[in-house]
């Protein structure tokens, strides 16, 4: 059903949120060596051969200058019981990741949480619209069992792991 609306983005938005995906939280060392993460659900993979994936940063984000030149970066595909990470990082105020929750990573740092985690380094960046597409090759990956943390229509949820055996 199409839908006018007076806030077009709203609606867009809307309408998005209707795709449920998975929650991650992409993080980087930066200069000073601080690690800094983001919660980020636009992670797609692109490419086998070789190993890509690509995740987008809005023009506008608080965190535009921690991530938009780093060249190395990790991933972690965060639990379903993980959900404080997911709000932790997805506030402009709480970037800083403490050292106790990470780990280093082939070239880069992931959360210790997570059911999977990709070390990535940049392949390219392109500009489309509002946002930023940071494309990384993926240099390292490991994947861990249990349910998986989702977004859908404005609210977290859980998505079993099929190679659990459910109680």
């Amino acid at each position: 059903m199409h839908r006018m609306d007076p806030a077009p983005e709203l609606a867009f938005r809307r309408a998005m949120g209707a795709f449920a995906t998975g929650v991650t939280v992409v993080s980087a060392a930066q200069p000073d060596g601080r690690l800094v993460g983001m919660t980020v659900n636009s992670l797609t993979s692109v490419s086998l051969q070789p190993p890509l994936v690509l995740w987008c940063l809005g023009d506008k984000s608080a965190r535009y200058d921690a991530f938009a030149s780093v060249e190395h970066w990790g991933v972690t595909m965060l639990g379903a019981d993980e959900q404080k990470f997911a709000q932790r990082y997805a506030r402009s105020a709480s970037q800083d990741i403490p050292p106790a929750d990470a780990e280093a990573f082939a070239a880069a740092y992931v959360l210790r949480a997570g059911v999977a985690h990709l070390a990535c380094r940049t392949h390219d960046r392109r500009v489309a619209g509002d946002h930023l597409i940071i494309i990384g090759e993926v240099v390292d990956f490991r994947v861990k069992p249990g349910a998986a943390l989702t977004f859908f229509r404005g609210r977290y949820g859980r998505a079993e792991d099929p190679g659990e055996e459910q109680s």
